[in-house]
């Protein structure tokens, strides 16, 4: 695992498995939910410009459906966006941002002619490095810059229940609706897993 994003989902990036949900994420052979793509609801969710179709990554070829080539990929997003906030931390504490930078650019990986390094990362133009999920692979950071962090999680046999969570809880532990308010449980996770990494 590189890290986990701020609705405390998961970021790997081993090689594509392109069996993906409609938000471009999957389980694994352990049920753990994760993504290796940019998880298109997730950027959608915080404004991040994304392409016009959930699966961008393919096309159809005589009537099957095939993987896009990997030249053609940041084709289907937009060049231009707003700039991507943070969405995660990486297991070596660097942020990780969308697709764009503080600019509005969209980033590309070094093998595709994209600024950024052989880990998908940059420095801002304050000397911020960060890493960057790209439209083209390895779409994930490949490598980490900074020293891992030790990562660990829990599995549980709980289920959620069937008509869904109606109440949440912001950062100051107040009862909310759902809307725009973490989940008291995956903040907690997401500062727990940041004092294990840093």
């Amino acid at each position: 695992m590189i890290g986990i994003m701020t609705n405390g989902v998961l970021l790997d990036s081993h090689e594509a498995t392109w069996a993906y949900d409609s938000c471009n994420g999957h389980s694994d052979k352990k049920h753990q939910y994760h993504y290796h793509i940019p998880p298109q609801c997730f950027l959608q969710a915080h404004d991040v410009a994304t392409p016009d179709r959930v699966d961008w990554w393919y096309e159809l070829k005589n009537n099957e459906r095939v993987v896009r080539n990997y030249t053609d990929m940041a084709a289907q997003w937009p060049d231009e966006g707003e700039a991507s906030p943070i969405l995660g931390f990486a297991r070596d504490g660097y942020s990780i941002m969308g697709s764009y930078d503080s600019n509005g650019m969209l980033q590309r990986g070094s093998a595709y002619g994209g600024n950024l390094d052989e880990c998908n990362g940059m420095e801002d133009e304050n000397g911020n490095y960060a890493y960057y999920l790209t439209a083209d692979p390895p779409f994930a950071p490949p490598c980490l810059r900074g020293e891992k962090g030790v990562f660990t999680y829990m599995s549980t046999t709980k289920m959620c229940p069937i008509s869904g969570i109606v109440k949440a809880f912001d950062d100051s532990g107040a009862a909310q609706s759902i809307g725009n308010h973490w989940f008291m449980g995956v903040s907690l996770m997401i500062t727990a897993a940041l004092a294990i990494i840093v």
